[in-house]
């Protein structure tokens, strides 16, 4: 395939490397500023760089949009509305009703589009999966993860600044929601929310109590302050699995009474190439979303979100009802 990438953040390396390395092509890139596009695409051997999104974007497969939260909606609409076929950095937008606006116009001109959240994708959780549907562990009764990192405070950065949707929920605390996601494959019935908000009103730390059907339990939390754990962990009614880096997990390791198993799953590449094979996988059955990251999954996860955000009083400009988009 050949693709266009949509901004050239630190995240787009990594799509790069894995791209190439299962054989696609990263042939143009897009930004709002021309000369950091160029230098961008010198650096990586891109051929066309630029500002124009729908002239970089002829001749290609398929995009990648790896821009802030706060560009995803608009950047998305333009292509898809042009026959282009979408991937989507996650969250897949800033908030429900653009969420909405995303899906309508891929409904509307019947072209695809999948959130790239690429820990969906990974080979570790199908053998996951399989210990839980065999009972291995009993009923998963708690999932516990964490993620989060020290990050300086720049009130300019899409970490921090909520014009750009900063803040720990959306930039990483969407991982421990999808991996409980992953395990319970339902909504939750209960939520309480509780965050440390940064001086321009960001969740700077977030943690989460979460209760599902059958009064299974998630404990949740996130950060871009703090350097938290950064595992998961499942704990069933006569087991566990403990899942180092969950997010980008290559390994779990199952634990029964005395037993303990280690299950291995190493990358091809980093990680990203089983997300673009997916992309592959579905334009060339003609789908227009991913069974695996579908759009009511991106839909329930933001609408998830929303909820968290309404609890601690996080609200970005992309809420107002007047605004269009970004």
């Amino acid at each position: 395939m050949r693709w266009l990438i949509v901004g050239h953040g630190k995240i787009t390396s990594n799509f790069i490397d894995a791209a190439r390395g299962i054989g696609h092509q990263v042939v143009a890139v897009a930004g709002r500023n021309s000369e950091r596009a160029s230098n961008f695409a010198i650096k990586n051997e891109i051929e066309k760089s630029g500002e124009d999104l729908l002239l970089l974007s002829e001749g290609v497969d398929a995009a990648y949009i790896a821009t802030p939260h706060s560009k995803h909606c608009n950047a998305a609409i333009t292509l898809l509305e042009n026959g282009v076929p979408v991937l989507c950095e996650k969250p897949l937008a800033v908030n429900q009703r653009e969420v909405e606006r995303m899906i309508n116009a891929a409904e509307e001109s019947k072209i695809f589009l999948m959130e790239a959240m690429w820990t969906r994708h990974l080979p570790i959780y199908e053998k996951v999966a399989d210990h839980i549907k065999k009972g291995r562990i009993g009923e998963p009764k708690l999932v516990e993860a964490s993620l989060g990192f020290n990050s300086p405070y720049d009130p300019k950065s899409r970490l921090w600044d909520p014009k750009l949707a900063g803040g720990s929920l959306l930039d990483v605390g969407i991982y421990p929601l999808t991996l409980a996601d992953l395990i319970y494959e339902t909504s939750p019935e209960k939520i309480l929310s509780l965050a440390e908000l940064s001086p321009d009103g960001v969740d700077a730390h977030l943690s989460l109590l979460i209760q599902y059907p059958n009064s299974s339990l998630a404990k949740l939390g996130s950060a871009i302050n703090l350097s938290l754990p950064n595992g998961g962990l499942i704990v069933g009614e006569s087991g566990s699995i403990e899942i180092p880096y969950f997010w980008c997990a290559q390994k779990a390791f199952f634990t029964q009474v005395s037993n303990k198993e280690e299950i291995s799953e190493p990358h091809q590449i980093n990680g990203f190439e089983y997300q673009i094979q997916e992309v592959n996988r579905c334009l060339s059955e003609g789908l227009t979303q991913s069974p695996k990251v579908s759009w009511e999954c991106s839909r329930s996860m933001t609408q998830l979100m929303d909820q968290i955000r309404h609890q601690i009083g996080v609200r970005y400009p992309a809420d107002s009802e007047d605004q269009d988009g970004i």
